[in-house]
Parts: structure tokens; sequence; C-alpha cells
């Protein structure tokens, strides 16, 4: 029976947590500092993928929601010149600046804000 306890426990968190759950701003830095205290070892680690991709999702939604509110009339979410881009570390420095309720929230929603910081619609 005690062997049981560890398989009801991953069962649980796999059923808890679906596998296309994004990831919380909070969970997005914590796993990111992680990989930087390893140093170039990082890119070697499973997270660097699964953050990588998770970073490219959020890149993704935000521009399809900025499609979707210019196509709306509405004014964008940012203005990123042509060319232009935020490097990962500016990235992660502006999520950890964030105010800790946007910590809580998905990090599409922290990318947009630090992307729509860096470059705000005039």
């Amino acid at each position: 029976m005690m062997r049981l306890y560890p398989i009801l426990a991953v069962v649980t968190l796999v059923v808890a947590a679906p596998a296309n759950a994004a990831m919380t701003v909070h969970q997005f830095v914590t796993r990111a500092n992680d990989l930087r205290a390893q140093g170039f070892a990082a890119m070697l680690s499973p997270d660097f993928a699964v953050l990588k991709e998770e970073a490219r999702q959020a890149k993704s939604q935000l521009k399809a929601e900025n499609a979707r509110r210019v196509a709306a009339r509405k004014p964008p979410i940012a203005c990123v010149p042509d060319g232009e881009s935020i490097g990962i570390e500016e990235m992660l420095d502006g999520l950890q600046a964030l105010p800790a309720a946007y910590h809580k929230r998905p990090l599409k929603d922290g990318y947009a804000r630090v992307v729509a910081q860096r470059f705000p619609c005039q």
C-alpha cells in the first residue's frame, strides 16, 4: 500500500495540471532563474526547451491578439517597430519587475505588459 502513494501523487499532479496549461509569470520566472544560475549548462536542461516553447507561445498569442485588435479598429497592445525585439534578459528582467499581482497571471499577459512598456503606441 505504501508503494501506491507516490504513484497516486504523480497521477494527481498530471491530472491537475494539463499539458497545455499555460505557465504563470511566476512559474516562468522561477524556472528561468534556475536556468540562469546554471550558465551555459542550462541549454542541456529539459527545462530550456519547455521555457523556450512557453515564450514562443506567449509571443505568438500576443501577435495574434494584436492583429485581432487592429482588425477590430481597437488600439494595439504594443507597437513593435519592424526589426525590433526584446532580448531574453530584458524580458526576464521586465517580468520580474511586474507588480506581484501580475505574477499570478498567464505568461502571455506578463509578456504583453513588458512589450507594451518597451514599445508603447504613440
